[in-house]
Order: structure tokens, then sequence, then C-alpha cells
């Protein structure tokens, strides 16, 4: 436990704290990203208007 701590703060493994801040900036990026699309409505979808059909019948 206390090794991997002692990496975490090591100088010498600054690949490791860039690939973690890659990682961790897309997903926020991605997050932000799909928050921010508009919602699409479900009756677009031509299946979905089929089987809306149908259920009318």
């Amino acid at each position: 436990m206390y090794e991997a701590i002692k990496i975490l703060f090591d100088g010498r493994y600054y690949v490791f704290h860039i690939a973690i801040a890659l990682i961790a900036v897309s997903l926020i990026a991605t997050l932000i990203y799909e928050m921010r699309k508009p919602k699409s409505d479900p009756n677009d979808n031509p299946d979905t208007k089929r089987m809306n059909d149908m259920l009318k019948d």
C-alpha cells in the first residue's frame, strides 16, 4: 500500500502521471460533450413509429 502511494508522488513515473491525466481529461470532456448534446426524439426512429402504429391497431 505504501509503495503504491510512493509511486504516485515519485517524479520518475511522469509517463504514468501523464497517462492518468489524459484519461481523466478525455472522460470529463466526453461527459460534457454528451450532456450538451440535445436529446433525440424517439419518434424520429422508423422502428419506433412502426411499433407505435402496430400498438394503436
